[in-house]
């Protein structure tokens, strides 16, 4: 069994649930459930979201096996569900991928957590600024746009 699995498992006793509920939570089969938690499958994207919001704790969470803390990176989930929702899951990785390599500003100080959102919500901000000017600037044109030209 995979580090995944065992979260999964552990979280969803922990919870009270069976396979089945949980299955039913994240519109999934008890077979898929039965799977994650007994072999080294993983699965798609979407569903890792499905099962961090049933199980209540956050996608890094379950992708990352090293990271014990089901809540690790909760105050990130915000901005990168916008992200994924304004650029897909592209932006999303993207996102992720930002907000970690800013974690280390945080090493050692005293934030508290209305400064790490703040943080958080300027460098969204200014990711979401770049990729909007990146789209309109190389973005295809719609065919009236060429048209005019």
């Amino acid at each position: 069994m995979s580090i995944f699995g065992e979260k999964i498992r552990a979280k969803r006793e922990e919870m009270r649930l069976s396979q089945e509920q949980l299955a039913g939570m994240c519109g999934l089969s008890r077979r898929s459930i039965i799977s994650y938690e007994t072999t080294d499958k993983r699965p798609h994207a979407s569903t890792v979201r499905a099962l961090a919001k049933a199980l209540n704790v956050t996608v890094r969470y379950l992708e990352r096996d090293e990271i014990t803390d089901p809540q690790a990176g909760i105050e990130q989930e915000p901005f990168i569900s916008e992200a994924r929702e304004m650029f897909g899951s592209r932006g999303a990785e993207e996102m992720t991928r930002l907000l970690e390599q800013n974690e280390a500003l945080f090493a050692g100080g005293t934030l508290t957590e209305s400064q790490k959102d703040m943080f958080y919500e300027a460098i969204t901000r200014a990711y979401f600024a770049n990729k909007q000017k990146a789209r309109e600037k190389f973005g295809k044109k719609k065919p009236e746009e060429t048209d005019a030209q």
